[in-house]
């Protein structure tokens, strides 16, 4: 399993449901493997099709979730509810490295997702959590965060991110 950056493909492609009756991997065994990349990157969220598989699964590292203090994989999401009251912040990606972008989003969400045991869960994310919840849920659908702003920013910010990253030249 290997990080995929931006431009490839598989990015802008809407994925398919996990297949439980066929799947790809072992749940558990993706989540393991996403989460170990998530972190090795410095990440708080992980979407499948970053690492090459086409399934609506993504690993997401909660900061608000009462008594949730490890990541875990979110199989086949989808958003219940969202405020109408949106939040400005910040967010980087992991297929874009050094890039980041001041992104509007719901202040929170609720979403209806299977775990890795194929338990239905439906919970509420909150601020960052909701940031990284809907980033991700983008990822699976193949909207990257690139596309929430205007083409001026998006500008300015990559050349902030080719000055990181150590390049100067287009």
């Amino acid at each position: 399993m290997k990080l995929i950056t931006y431009p490839n493909l598989i990015l802008d492609e809407k994925v398919p449901e996990f297949d439980w009756d066929n799947p790809i991997m072992d749940p558990r065994d993706l989540e393991e493997h996403m989460v170990k990349l998530m972190w090795e990157n410095n990440g708080i969220g992980l979407a499948a099709n970053q690492v090459g598989i086409r399934a609506r699964v993504f690993t997401i590292m909660t900061r608000n979730l009462q008594g949730v203090t490890e990541p875990f994989a979110v199989f086949n999401p989808k958003i219940i509810a969202a405020s109408d009251e949106l939040e400005q912040g910040e967010e980087g990606c992991l297929s874009f490295p050094n890039l980041f972008l001041h992104v509007k989003r719901p202040a929170h969400v609720v979403a209806e997702f299977f775990d890795r045991d194929k338990n239905s869960c439906i919970i509420r994310f909150d601020g960052i959590d909701a940031r990284c919840f809907l980033h991700e849920y983008d990822h699976l659908n193949g909207v990257c965060f690139t596309s929430n702003i205007s083409k001026l920013k998006l500008n300015r910010a990559i050349e902030k991110q080719r000055k990181l990253n150590g390049r100067t030249k287009r």
